[in-house]
């Protein structure tokens, strides 16, 4: 698979399709009309600024 494009983060590819694929799983979890539930799936998962994934 290719890397994303513009994508700065110093993380090993692995860890990053890692978080994308915790995204998509907790997306799964949030109803169809719950933005939020999507967002903050978003920031938990998928956040660029190099901090730890926080749950």
């Amino acid at each position: 698979m290719a890397e994303p494009n513009g994508s700065s983060s110093t993380a090993p590819l692995s860890e990053r399709w890692a978080a994308v694929d915790d995204y998509f799983a907790c997306i799964t979890e949030c109803s169809l009309d719950d933005g939020t539930c999507v967002t903050h799936c978003m920031e938990t998962h998928l956040k660029q600024d190099g901090a730890s994934g926080a749950s």
